[in-house]
């Protein structure tokens, strides 16, 4: 059914294909890659679109793996395109079929000047195994633009992946979800919405833009699963706001969840949560631990412009051996320092309870330790790059991604054309890159972001 493929597009031997150097900021460059021959159970794709993950900025920053600032590579995991040739092993697919492909190889070469032919999906054309490919023209004749399903499909796998392999929830489990805001938190909502064995109690925190029910209830990629689910989910679902939550100004971030935690645990009548999710925060030290850090070292320079003889060094401040020995005792006491946010998760979860986290900074001090300890609680780490990279796993993604298709189809997801930031792939990335970027770089506890959803590259 696919459109009639041009003779150029068999008879090319070469196509452009984007270079990237990781770094900061990264550099791209159009660059020209031999054109391979499928093998036996190879397909090769026309690529028409290719969407901007959050790994693939992770990559091109430097950030996500530990590769050199010199090492070039062609990014890129997913992608829709109509197939030019098949190998002769190849069934099921015919020439011009509108396809979607999963390609997680984006690992660069260490010389610049030879781009790598078997990296990302960056390029004009490429070659894939079958196994790789979804057909996508049922999708098509039910209206769906292919480029807002290509821009839906990674987010929505990784939210299956987290509900299905980290959450694992009982049907009476109560969830403690908490997300800088509510686009990180949208897409893990969706999956629990069309859950069919989940029916426990859902706490949302968001600590950055109001939430209200009635916001959940008109959001586009909620409102049709919540028609049939209203009454259930909206009595059984708590929503907070650290902004909604402030009362006076000058108020620390956590204060602010120390009354919210307080509140999730005396609704849930002092049990505790079973699971905690915390999405894209910083579980690290608290600011509010160096502001103390500075205090203290404010209470040495009191003693530095005294006589230097005699003396010793204490934290890099210098003092008097001669001084009072009372008053520099009172000054290395120790000072009180806000709860960590890993200790404020603890106190709400119950004995034997889990924190799922896609943090990639945490700090655990013995205190929090001696009470993950005494409750018998686990942590365990969501990370959404690390099945898109690793090759073996390949399968578990398209699978997820299979069951995401299925389920636009059927109506089950939803998806928004309007959630879909479009840019063309050789003139525009850098402007992709940072519009995607923006949207991530939520900052600690904080900083509404306020970039674009989704990201599809054209070519």
């Amino acid at each position: 059914m696919g459109a009639p493929l041009k003779q150029s597009d068999a008879a090319r031997t070469e196509d452009r294909g984007l270079q990237v150097i990781p770094g900061s900021p990264p550099r791209a460059s159009t660059v020209r890659i031999p054109r391979q021959n499928p093998s036996a159970e190879e397909v090769l794709v026309r690529v028409q679109a290719a969407a901007l993950t959050a790994t693939d900025v992770e990559l091109c920053r430097g950030t996500l793996l530990a590769r050199g600032q010199s090492i070039a590579f062609v990014p890129g995991i997913f992608f829709s395109g109509k197939v030019l040739s098949v190998g002769k092993l190849v069934h099921g697919l015919r020439i011009g079929e509108l396809v979607l492909g999963v390609r997680p190889e984006a690992i660069g070469r260490e010389d610049p000047a030879e781009p790598d032919a078997s990296g990302g999906c960056y390029r004009e054309c490429l070659c894939v195994h079958f196994s790789a490919l979804l057909p996508l023209e049922g999708l098509v004749e039910a209206k769906f633009e292919p480029t807002t399903i290509l821009a839906h499909v990674p987010p929505m796998a990784s939210a299956l992946m987290c509900v299905g392999s980290q959450l694992r929830l009982q049907p009476s489990q109560a969830l403690l979800l908490l997300a800088p805001h509510l686009e990180q938190a949208i897409f893990i909502l969706q999956r629990l919405l069309i859950s069919e064995s989940w029916l426990g109690p859902l706490y949302l925190v968001l600590l950055s833009g109001s939430l209200s029910r009635e916001e959940l209830q008109h959001h586009p990629l909620l409102q049709p699963l919540i028609e049939g689910f209203a009454e259930n989910f909206l009595k059984d679902m708590h929503c907070f706001s650290v902004e909604d939550w402030t009362q006076g100004p000058n108020r620390h971030t956590s204060t602010l969840l120390q009354e919210i935690v307080s509140e999730v645990h005396r609704k849930t009548g002092g049990v505790g949560v079973d699971v905690i999710l915390a999405l894209d925060l910083d579980l690290g030290p608290e600011d509010g631990g160096e502001a103390a850090d500075q205090g203290l070292a404010k209470s040495f320079c009191r003693w530095s412009n005294r006589s230097k003889s005699s003396s010793f060094v204490v934290q890099e401040k210098v003092l008097d051996a001669t001084s009072d020995m009372d008053a520099a005792c009172v000054a290395l006491e120790p000072v009180p320092r806000q709860p960590s946010l890993l200790r404020t998760l603890g106190r709400v979860l119950a004995f034997g309870g889990r924190l799922v986290t896609s943090s990639s900074s945490m700090e655990m001090s013995p205190e929090d330790a001696q009470h993950f300890w005494a409750k018998e609680c686990s942590i365990s780490f969501f990370n959404p790059h690390c099945v898109p990279l690793a090759m073996l796993r390949h399968g578990e993604l398209l699978h997820a991604a299979a069951d995401v298709c299925g389920r636009i189809a059927a109506g089950e997801l939803c998806i928004v054309d309007s959630a879909v930031a479009q840019f063309y792939l050789f003139d525009q990335f850098q402007q992709a890159l940072d519009a995607a970027s923006h949207q991530q770089g939520v900052r600690k506890y904080s900083g509404e972001a306020s970039g674009a959803q989704l990201v599809a590259l054209l070519l």
